[in-house]
């Protein structure tokens, strides 16, 4: 396998070439009009030259950029580095979705849909449909949500709260055969999905029962911690984790406006894979380029729903996460 993934990371560092840079960034964010901004983005090959007639189709743009960069990392990567972890975050996200509108009945979810992962989204929406799934954490969480909304108290946040948990075990169950880097993200992953649920928990008065049905198990900080933190989240949950690899992200919070923390998150997570990319031996440069493409997707996201909705370009810096490149 060592050869085939030396392969595939010389073949995602030349593909680093072509990832969204600072100037390029900042000369959207600079951009008075929707229009200009996706003309930047049309320039530079976004979505492999798919043509949208209308820039609120922004879309549709980062749509196909999503899928070609899964297609290529499917194509490129040797099995079992430990990507069927991240793309098995696409499949619980369709998931959620498809979940929403045959429970909610919504009849159009095409906006709420992202690239396959591990599974197409014909097969999501047979285990939807049937109620059975091949993976059984999966298959539980399938039976409760009918079993809740038949009796009147299913909700969308029901649907995200088990799906999301499932999803957690899946992976962790798979984390075995991965490489300690892999471990580290998705352990990173969990403590700080748990914190962003806590503090959101906290400012809307939410008991700690309320923060509880939404935990992740297989994180590195136990739910005590967040117990014992409760009554003075501001003070008490940054003095607890200090010493941890969190103690920085907790500089950035803000409980008021919890972008910041989110932003910091982001930059956290991608940081444990920017730092090796040069690592030839390593999964990093593979792996480090599709979360680039990911993080450089939500980026690119973030400035052009901004400048839609001409929201302050103060507002717009604090959300944009850093740049791979």
């Amino acid at each position: 396998m060592k050869d085939g993934l030396i392969f595939a990371n010389a073949r995602a560092k030349a593909k680093e070439e072509n990832l969204l840079h600072e100037d390029r960034l900042l000369r959207m964010m600079e951009c008075k009009t929707l229009k200009d901004a996706v003309r930047i983005l049309v320039e530079a090959n976004y979505g492999g030259g798919k043509v949208i007639d209308d820039e609120n189709d922004f879309e549709k743009l980062l749509f196909e950029e999503h899928r070609l960069v899964t297609q290529f990392v499917k194509e490129a990567s040797p099995k079992d580095i430990g990507f069927e972890c991240f793309f098995l975050r696409n499949d619980y996200h369709n998931l959620k979705a498809l979940l929403k509108a045959e429970y909610g009945g919504i009849e159009d979810i095409s906006p709420m849909i992202v690239p396959d992962g591990l599974y197409t989204l014909g097969q999501l929406k047979d285990m939807v449909e049937s109620g059975k799934a091949d993976i059984p954490v999966l298959q539980e969480g399938l039976n409760t949500i009918k079993k809740r909304f038949e009796v009147g108290a299913g909700n969308p946040r029901l649907i995200d709260t088990i799906i999301d948990r499932a999803m957690f075990e899946d992976i962790v169950k798979r984390l075995e055969k991965c490489d300690d880097i892999v471990k580290k993200y998705f352990k990173a992953l969990i403590d700080t999905t748990n914190i962003l649920s806590f503090l959101r928990a906290y400012r809307i008065s939410g008991k700690m029962s309320f923060f509880a049905a939404d935990f992740i198990e297989g994180g590195d900080i136990d739910i005590k911690v967040f117990q014992d933190s409760y009554q003075d989240p501001m003070n008490r949950l940054p003095l607890a984790l200090r010493g941890t690899p969190y103690h920085e992200i907790m500089a950035r919070l803000d409980i008021e406006d919890l972008s910041a923390f989110e932003t910091a998150q982001d930059n956290y997570l991608l940081k444990m894979f920017s730092d090796s990319k040069s690592d030839m031996f390593s999964v990093a440069p593979i792996i480090g380029y599709y979360l680039a493409k990911l993080n450089e997707l939500k980026v690119i996201r973030v400035v052009l729903v901004c400048i839609k909705n001409n929201v302050e370009k103060s507002e717009m810096k604090k959300r944009v996460r850093k740049l791979y490149a």
